[in-house]
C-alpha cells in the first residue's frame, strides 16, 4: 500500500512539489532554531555550572534568605560528616565547602558595597581561578588575598597589588574589619556579577565572620545528566544521616538560568506552533483537490470491493509519506545551513554579559527528531478531514461524478 500512496503522490508533481517545499522549509525552519536554542542553553549551563556547581547541600533558612544572623552555618564536625558521606556516591567527582557573607570593600576613600565568597583554594572543584585575567589566583598559603571582578577593579581603580579593607558583621553581632591584597581579576559572563562578587580564602572569610563554619558543601558530579537523579538520593539520604540540610541543583539555583530557559522553550513552541498550522493548511488543501479529483477512482476501488478502511489507509498514507519525505528533504536542509551558520563563526554578546560568545546550532538527537516529529504530524492530521470524506463517499455517487 506504501507503494500506492508514493505513486499516486507522483501524479500531480506540480502540487506535490508544492507541498513537500512547505513542509522541507519548516522542517529546515524548525531544525536551526532549536539548535541554536540548545547551543545557547548548553553555553548557559556550562557559565551556571561555572558558578555555583552541580550541587550545593545547605540549609533551607540559606537558600530562601529568611534566617536571621548566621544560624544557617554548618559546624566542623558535621561538615567532617557530611563530606565523607557524600564522597560515597560514584558520581561524584569531588567536594568543597564555601562561606558567604556580606561585605563592604573600601579601597583609599571609595567603598562598595559586595557579595564576599569565601572559597578552599585550588580545590578540584570549584575554587575560580580558572577565572582569573589578571595578576593570579588564590592560592592555598594565602592569609589575606581577594579575587575582584574586572568591573568592579575598573570602577574602583584596582589593580593587583593594591589592598583594600573588608568589613563584615562577625556571627556574634560584632563589626570586624581586616586587610587584603588584590591579588588578581577575574572575568565572568556577567557584568552583576563582576561588579558584587569577590572571592577570598576561606580562612580568610570564617576570620572575618569569627567562625569555624561554612554555609554550604559544593559537588562536582562526573556527568551534567546526573545532577537531578543525584539531588534526589541526596534529598532522601540527608535526614536518614541526621542532617536538616537541602540538595539544590544548580539551575534551581540559578533565577536568571530559569528566565532564560523559559523564554527560549517559549520562543520554540511558538515557532512549531506556526510552523505546525501553516504546513496543516496548505498540505491540507492541496491533499483535498488531489483527492477530490479521484472521486470516481475511489467509486471504481469501491465497487470492486475495497473497504473504507483501506481506502481511508491508503489516503493517509500519501499524507504520511508527504510528511516524510519532506521531513527529510528538510532536515537536509537545514543541516547544510547549520554547518554554513556555525562556519561563519558569529559573535554575539548577549544583554548583560561581558564577554561575546559564538553563535551555532547544536546537533542533537532531540533537534533532529522534533522538526521530522511535527512534519510528519502535522501532514497525517491535513489528511484525517479529506481522507475520512473520501472513505465515507456512497459507491454510486462517486462513480456519477465527473
Amino acid at each position: 500500500m506504501w507503494r500506492i500512496a508514493l505513486r499516486n503522490l507522483r501524479r500531480n508533481r506540480r502540487r506535490t512539489l508544492l507541498a513537500l517545499a512547505i513542509v522541507s522549509l519548516g522542517c529546515s525552519l524548525s531544525l536551526v532554531v532549536l539548535g541554536f536554542v540548545e547551543r545557547s542553553k548548553a553555553l548557559i549551563q556550562q557559565t551556571t555550572v561555572q558558578q555555583y556547581g552541580n550541587i550545593q547541600i545547605a540549609d533551607r533558612a540559606l537558600f530562601e534568605g529568611d534566617s536571621e544572623g548566621l544560624g544557617y552555618l554548618i559546624g566542623p564536625e558535621d561538615q567532617e560528616l557530611l563530606t565523607r558521606w557524600v564522597a560515597q556516591f560514584p558520581e561524584v567527582r569531588g567536594s568543597t565547602v564555601q562561606l558567604g557573607f556580606s561585605s563592604l570593600l573600601t579601597f583609599r576613600r571609595r567603598t562598595a558595597t559586595v557579595r564576599g565568597l569565601g572559597v578552599v583554594p585550588e580545590n578540584p572543584v570549584l575554587d575560580y581561578n580558572g577565572l582569573v585575567v589578571g595578576g593570579r589566583g588564590l592560592r592555598s598559603s594565602d592569609l589575606g588575598a581577594v579575587l575582584v571582578g574586572q568591573v568592579l577593579a575598573e570602577e574602583l581603580g584596582l589593580r593587583p597589588g593594591d589592598f583594600v579593607n573588608l568589613t563584615a558583621t562577625t556571627a556574634a553581632g560584632a563589626l570586624n574589619v581586616l586587610p587584603a591584597e588584590v591579588v588578581g581579576i577575574y572575568r565572568f559572563s556577567s557584568a552583576e556579577v563582576e561588579r558584587s562578587q569577590v572571592f577570598v580564602p576561606l580562612s580568610l572569610a570564617q576570620t572575618l565572620l569569627n567562625t569555624r563554619g561554612v554555609d554550604r558543601v559544593v559537588l562536582g558530579l562526573r556527568s551534567l545528566r546526573q545532577t537531578w537523579g543525584t539531588a534526589r538520593k541526596l534529598d532522601r539520604g540527608l535526614p536518614a544521616q541526621g542532617f536538616t540540610l537541602e540538595a539544590r541543583t544548580w539551575d534551581v539555583l540559578s533565577p536568571f538560568y530559569r528566565q532564560l530557559a523559559s523564554f527560549f522553550d517559549l520562543l520554540f513552541g511558538f515557532l512549531i506552533a506556526a510552523v505546525f498550522v501553516l504546513v496543516f493548511f496548505i498540505v491540507l488543501q492541496v491533499l483535498t483537490l488531489s483527492f477530490l479529483e479521484r472521486t470516481r477512482e475511489v467509486g471504481t476501488l469501491r465497487a470492486l470491493g475495497t473497504l473504507g478502511q483501506e481506502v481511508f489507509r491508503l489516503f493517509l498514507l500519501e499524507g504520511a509519506g508527504l510528511g516524510l519525505v519532506g521531513g527529510l528533504v528538510g532536515l537536509l536542509l537545514g543541516v547544510a545551513f547549520s554547518l554554513a551558520f556555525n562556519a561563519a563563526a558569529i559573535p554575539w554578546r548577549p544583554p548583560g554579559t561581558v564577554q561575546a560568545v559564538t553563535l551555532g546550532v547544536d546537533f542533537t538527537p532531540l533537534v533532529f527528531g522534533v522538526p521530522l516529529l511535527v512534519s510528519l504530524l502535522s501532514t497525517v492530521v491535513s489528511a484525517l478531514l479529506p481522507a475520512g470524506q473520501m472513505a465515507r463517499l456512497s459507491v454510486v455517487e462517486a462513480l456519477r461524478t465527473v
